[in-house]
């Protein structure tokens, strides 16, 4: 018997061979944005954990490991109440968004209202806009004294004292119910188009009538829909900063994201308490965030079968006309009523409640938004510009890195992959304003401090996972056989990425790139964090005016940023079409 030894050339050329495999060009693309990815969700959650557990001492100068941040988080009766409100605010924000969003729904995929394919793109524009603006709008539209609706309601009725107010919890709810109904309304709409009508036409055939039919069978049906965008208002919510903000802490109602910012911002701040209540309310998203994707999601009711079908649209007859006046009466209160008010207010040297014609002056722009003009406020034009920054190179960045753990996910098998895409969930789950805490506490100590790039890596950690959505779902449209013969035929990784991959998913790339674009140009939580002087956002200028300003200079930079926002709205329609958040 002999062994057979193969020539040192062989086995060198395999060992070469082996080598070069690590180190081609997809490799070294994957596994580089793998682990920046990784550093950049992992680290500042980490920080964020060890450091709730760090409590300074009575001077404020050092610290010791303990649980004493915990303990007045639960022993603090502000604390306490801010969680119960918390609570509150989202339950009830959840219940107001699925009400109107499953019957928006529901009216738009199912019935014959007229101009619904018109309307549709209308009854989205909330999820584009800043909840922190709708609440500055509604506020001087509601509140008791200077609220342009009470006034309206005094000159015109006689009515004494005021009929509505949104200085409190409700109005909270109220302006976050809806601004976040386009939510649930884009995870709803979706099933009712494909639901299969043999199942209603079976209840109708029974006798069953319209209303019958809806709440026994149509909503049903579409449960787990519904229930994904309810969860999801509700994590939304909870991480909400500008509403409550304005809506809530100036009278009384605290919640744990204005807690947070309290705590964890100004001269006295206490970044190690920010940490545990920022710890809290994650751990509460993140069990709703498990909850939509390891139980709901997977559900799975038999709404659509191999046949080829549309749902049948159901003949409302003269109800028709009230379920269009009821979409009309969604867009006028969540979009054209705020954005009018803000107009009239911004017109107005000092904000009383009511129109005064010879008063009228555009002097509030010159300050607020035109950084040439010489009664320019700092921070306010400031934050245009920087905004505008994070926007175009922050879009730009976070698409690259979609584009590349696209690929690594659907186009790589093995752990690793699974792994990342894992790591594209955690961002979703976490509200803005924890993960800026982390990413503040992480790199407070880093030269990225105190300038855009830690603002940048703010929003990109963040927001990212939108993008690779985006991309993923093009992606897995796209068989891998294309891939494939180009690399056969001898193309390059990088090659076969520019010419083949990426022109077809251009779709999914501006799309993305436009909605991240506008993500960021409206972006609240995280950059009232992380920003400092020099580097405020155009929201941040936004805050700054409706601090340490008058209303209708707050109105005039709201209102050019909603309008930079309806801009871009315009043009994600024009590039995505139709079907891009609606499929």
């Amino acid at each position: 018997m002999t062994t057979e030894v193969a020539p040192p050339e062989i086995d060198f050329q395999a060992r070469q061979k082996w080598w070069q495999g690590l180190f081609t060009q997809e490799r070294i693309a994957t596994t580089f944005v793998s682990l920046v990815v990784a550093i950049a969700v992992i680290m500042p959650l980490i920080t964020l954990v060890f450091s709730s557990f760090l409590v300074l001492d009575d001077l404020g100068f050092d610290t010791e490991w303990g649980l004493q941040n915990y303990r007045e988080l639960f022993g603090d009766r502000l604390l306490r109440k801010a969680f119960l409100n918390t609570l509150m605010i989202s339950s009830g924000t959840t219940i107001l968004a699925t009400f109107l969003g499953v019957s928006l729904a529901w009216i738009n995929a199912r019935t014959n209202c007229p101009w619904r394919e018109k309307l549709e793109p209308f009854n989205l524009i909330p999820f584009f806009l800043s909840p922190f603006v709708g609440a500055i709008a509604w506020h001087n539209m509601a509140a008791p004294k200077v609220g342009l609706l009470n006034n309206l309601a005094r000159s015109i009725f006689g009515i004494e004292g005021h009929i509505l107010n949104v200085d409190n919890i409700y109005g909270v709810i109220w302006v976050t119910g809806i601004f976040f109904t386009p939510l649930v309304y884009l995870f709803v709409i979706g099933s009712l188009r494909r639901m299969d009508p043999s199942l209603e036409d079976s209840a109708r055939t029974t006798g069953a009538g319209l209303l019958t039919t809806t709440m026994r069978i149509t909503l049903p049906l579409v449960t787990p829909a519904i229930l994904s965008g309810a969860i999801i208002v509700f994590v939304t919510s909870a991480g909400e900063f500008g509403v409550p903000f304005k809506l809530g802490s100036p009278y009384g109602v605290e919640t744990l994201t204005t807690q947070i910012f309290t705590k964890a911002v100004g001269d006295d701040a206490n970044h190690y308490l920010g940490a545990a209540i920022s710890m809290s309310l994650g751990i509460i998203t993140g069990i709703f965030i498990w909850i939509q994707r390891r139980i709901i999601a997977p559900r799975e009711y038999t709404t659509v079968t191999g046949k080829g079908f549309r749902p049948n649209l159901i003949d409302l007859g003269k109800w028709k006309w009230v379920a269009l006046v009821y979409n009309l009466s969604y867009i006028f209160i969540a979009v054209l009523l705020p954005l009018i008010c803000l107009f009239i207010v911004s017109l107005h040297p000092v904000w009383e409640g009511r129109i005064i014609a010879e008063d009228i002056t555009i002097i509030n722009y010159q300050k607020a938004v035109f950084w040439w003009s010489p009664h320019a406020i700092e921070s306010a034009t400031n934050g245009i510009g920087n905004s505008l920054i994070l926007a175009l190179v922050g879009a730009t960045i976070a698409m690259f890195l979609a584009i590349i753990v696209s690929y690594m996910i659907h186009r790589t098998k093995g752990m690793g992959s699974r792994l990342l895409d894992y790591l594209c969930l955690i961002p979703i789950g976490f509200p803005g304003i924890v993960l800026a805490m982390g990413v503040l506490i992480t790199y407070i100590k880093t030269p990225i401090y105190a300038t855009l790039w830690i603002l940048l890596l703010g929003y990109i950690t963040r927001f990212f996972p939108y993008g690779q959505r985006n991309i993923s779902s093009i992606m897995l449209a796209v068989s891998e056989e294309l891939d494939q013969s180009s690399r056969m035929a001898g193309a390059t990784w990088m090659t076969t990425l520019r010419r083949i991959t990426i022109p077809l998913l251009k779709p999914g790339i501006f799309a993305g790139w436009i909605l991240l674009f506008v993500i960021f140009l409206r972006e609240l939580s995280i950059s009232i964090i992380l920003y400092t002087t020099g580097t405020e956002t155009l929201s941040v200028g936004v805050y700054y005016l409706s601090n340490f300003e008058n209303e209708p200079m707050t109105a005039a930079l709201s209102l050019a940023q909603s309008i930079l926002l309806l801009a871009c709205i315009v043009i994600f329609r024009r590039i995505a079409g139709r079907e891009a958040l609606t499929a």
